[in-house]
């Protein structure tokens, strides 16, 4: 954690020297403690791609008529930000605008708020965030594909509409005031030279302040305050309909490429009819680099984020070599680009370097928190596979508990790399030190002084013999799932296995 949160590593941001620097570092631990190199033509490295965009806020341009020809006056920063893109250098649309609601399309729920709606060479205008009263981790995953539903029908452009809700959390003004939306923003390049994209029809985007959205919904046939408050009920559906406005949106982005790594070792299974199945250990290796700021101290160290989940990684795999092979294999992904959108994940998970082998499961670290004396432990999407009772075996062995979800609200199960496996059909789960003893106040405190900042070091009392703790117990889970007779599956029915085909139980 030391060398991995020192200065030298000037915050390990994906496509940097110092991410490079603690790439090599952790390649040559792999290499000390035993490991197979795992990635491509014999290393330790799988190299990502990247596409790196920053807005260019000189250059990007929102106007909006009325259908009789009347000028909709909006003010640049006030009322709308128009962003960037990660696939195209410039772009300039011209097209009708289409109120969709949440813009949600969920079957599960008998929701489709595109019904009745052509879309296709539109703008679709629709709420930010998700309505309330779909369970957290669903609701996460319907608000995450907002985009990819409007591109699968055809849309040219996305305009977001602040509420009350998305105001608490972070308001429109921070937003623009922080210029925000012109930092890089990342994605990979796919094998045919193009930016990946989930969706990829879609050119332009902007957000709209609350004021800014009840300008352009001024001549809206339901009042925008009516809209607002059906939002906020129960479920959040409003009506939808045809704006009648024609808005243009310019937006331009500075594009260059780059490179960053993940870094991938193996301990092969021992039993010939289950080494071919590997149980894959990741943590992410970035972190958010160095601030654009007039502070002293701008190196953003990530010492608990997420130097702790690579220092566990490395600690498992130590272990583990002590020991007995087990019987499937055990691949283990440091994994770079994490903060930028789960991309080297991403990569690995469409793109691994197994050959033949399947990947059967993922456990993901990422931030423990290992400031005190943790009695209980947390497994976000524990409850939706056969790994929870792994990890309940592990639990119980050393004397602790297993807690529930601290968090539900937050959806986290959809917002780290394990999900990256989730979107491939591979159960998964993410570990983290529970709030019991003190927990509670240690990830307050994390959360509100520390995460992403740069006092995210080393000298903020962190208790290694509960770090050594924790690399136990996610090394005792390794051993349960590596050992079992029988690969991990999805329960029966669970709602992300049948989203993505995933392997269930029958019961």
């Amino acid at each position: 954690m030391e060398i991995l949160a020192d200065d030298n590593m000037e915050g390990r941001e994906a496509g940097t020297r110092g991410y490079d620097k603690a790439a090599k570092y952790v390649a040559k631990q792999f290499k000390k403690l035993g490991l197979q190199p795992a990635g491509n033509n014999n290393t330790y490295f799988q190299e990502v791609p990247l596409s790196r965009s920053y807005r260019d806020a000189s250059k990007v341009r929102l106007n909006a008529r009325h259908t009789d020809g009347s000028i909709i006056e909006l003010n640049q920063t006030t009322d709308f930000l128009v962003g960037g893109s990660l696939t195209s250098a410039a772009s300039d649309i011209t097209a009708d605008v289409v109120f969709v609601g949440y813009g949600l399309v969920a079957p599960e729920l008998e929701r489709d708020d595109y019904a009745g709606l052509n879309v296709e060479g539109k703008i679709v205008a629709l709420l930010s965030g998700t309505p309330p009263g779909i369970q957290s981790e669903e609701r996460a995953f319907y608000g995450s594909r907002k985009a990819v539903e409007a591109s699968k029908r055809g849309a040219v452009g996305i305009i977001s509409l602040y509420t009350p809700v998305r105001e608490k959390i972070f308001g429109f003004e921070r937003l623009a005031k922080e210029g925000l939306l012109d930092g890089a923003r990342m994605t990979w390049i796919q094998s045919n030279g193009e930016a990946y994209s989930r969706s990829p029809n879609i050119k332009v985007s902007a957000t709209f302040s609350m004021a800014g959205a009840e300008k352009l919904l001024a001549s809206a046939p339901v009042p925008w305050s009516e809209i607002l408050e059906l939002a906020l009920a129960e479920g959040g559906k409003t009506p939808t309909f045809d704006l009648p406005i024609k808005m243009r949106i310019q937006q331009a982005s500075m594009m260059d490429l780059s490179r960053s790594d993940n870094v991938i070792g193996m301990i092969e299974g021992s039993d010939p009819l289950l080494a071919n199945q590997v149980l894959v250990l990741s943590a992410h290796l970035d972190g958010i680099g160095i601030s654009n700021t007039d502070e002293e101290d701008r190196i953003n160290n990530g010492a608990l984020d997420n130097a702790a989940g690579i220092a566990t990684l490395l600690e498992t795999a130590r272990m583990l070599k002590t020991m007995a092979p087990p019987r499937r294999s055990i691949l283990f992904l440091a994994n770079t680009a994490e903060e930028k959108g789960l991309l080297g994940s991403q990569y690995f998970a469409k793109k691994p370097t197994l050959k033949e082998r399947e990947m059967v499961a993922n456990i993901n670290l990422d931030m423990p928190v290992l400031t005190y004396d943790f009695q209980d432990v947390v497994v976000f999407g524990g409850d939706r596979s056969s790994l929870r009772g792994a990890v309940q075996a592990a639990v119980e062995q050393m004397g602790l508990k297993l807690a529930e979800d601290p968090f539900p609200e937050q959806g986290i199960f959809t917002r780290s790399d394990h999900f990256r496996f989730v979107e491939e059909g591979i159960p998964s789960v993410m570990l983290a030190t529970g709030m019991a003893n003190g927990g509670e106040q240690a990830w307050a405190d994390h959360f509100a002084k520390h995460y992403h900042r740069p006092s995210d070091d080393m000298s903020n009392n962190i208790n290694f013999d509960a770090a050594a703790r924790f690399a136990e117990l996610k090394t005792r889970i390794t051993l349960q799932v590596a050992n079992a007779d029988r690969r991990p599956l999805w329960n029966k029915d669970d709602f992300f296995a049948r989203q993505f085909n995933g392997l269930m139980a029958e019961e």
